[in-house]
């Protein structure tokens, strides 16, 4: 397919989302092109143009959800790829925090409570209340994810900082059994301590018709990864479908009486099996 204005069309939506379902991209594309289309195919078009500029269209999954999203990366010196440069000091210095709290944690998530108060610990001046607008502000723009009180790795993050996380975390990750990519938040065997994500161990249960680890075949409960295949991010955190827009939390407070799905109540998770432990750096 030739590189046309309607493949720029959809680099400008997809860029302007953030973050954009799959489902959604192909409804994109179909409005766009007049067909239905696979996405992936006309990303390949649009990642050719792309690769002279240092950027690339890539899909990543929710490890909440297990659902497919597309957004717009930075390629240039990927082991110097860094907490976005669009958010101040501050800011930065608190999301740094959080992913570092997610990534030692033994769940992979932390509650939000213990997230805010993270804030009054930074070296960088950050209210409690500026903390909150952030933080809703990240799980929107789908950087983080918010469940029943708890605090996740979001899929931007996931597609947009995996580099960043490797050079800044090394060793400290599990990969996943089956599909081999690294688990934030996943399913632990009992008896083999192997890490699944949440969604492959769904579809491997699936297709299998049984809920067995695949390396050990020792039964594994399943009600989570149940969950997982029923539930949609969308439904969890704030709509982010819209254009992104630029923030200011210079003034404390100014929240705009937003409390939509939030899920701010510090409760208990959904039933988690994973406990992951921290894997020491060499």
């Amino acid at each position: 397919m030739v590189y046309d204005n309607r493949h720029r069309t959809l680099l400008q939506a997809i860029m302007q989302g953030g973050a954009v379902l799959e489902h959604d991209a192909s409804l994109i594309c179909t409005k766009i092109f007049g067909e239905r289309l696979n996405v992936a195919s006309v990303a390949q078009s649009i990642n050719d143009k792309l690769a002279p500029l240092a950027m690339a269209m890539k899909s990543g999954i929710c490890e909440m959800s297990g659902e497919k999203y597309w957004s717009i990366v930075g390629t240039t010196h990927e082991e110097s790829i860094t907490v976005p440069s669009q958010f101040n000091t501050g800011q930065r210095a608190f999301l740094r925090e959080i992913y570092s709290e997610i990534i030692s944690a033994d769940d992979g998530c932390i509650s939000s409570t213990d997230c805010l108060n993270m804030s009054t610990t930074l070296d960088v001046k950050l209210s409690i209340s500026d903390a909150d607008i952030f933080l809703k502000y990240l799980t929107k723009g789908k950087w983080l994810l918010i469940k029943n009180g708890y605090v996740f790795m979001g899929v931007r993050s996931i597609v947009e900082l995996m580099p960043y996380f490797r050079a800044t975390y090394q060793d400290n990750f599990h990969n996943c059994t089956l599909c081999k990519e690294i688990v934030f938040h996943g399913r632990k065997c009992e008896n083999c301590n192997k890490v699944f994500h949440y969604y492959c161990l769904a579809k491997y249960a699936s297709m299998q018709n049984e809920s067995k680890c695949p390396q050990c075949r020792h039964t594994l409960d399943t009600s989570y990864t149940s969950f997982v295949a029923d539930e949609s991010t969308t439904s969890q955190v704030a709509n982010g479908n819209g254009e992104e827009q630029p923030m200011d939390i210079s003034e404390d407070g100014n929240d705009n009486g937003d409390k939509d799905d939030d899920d701010s109540e510090d409760s208990p998770p959904m039933r988690r099996f994973s406990k992951r432990t921290r894997t020491q750096s060499k």
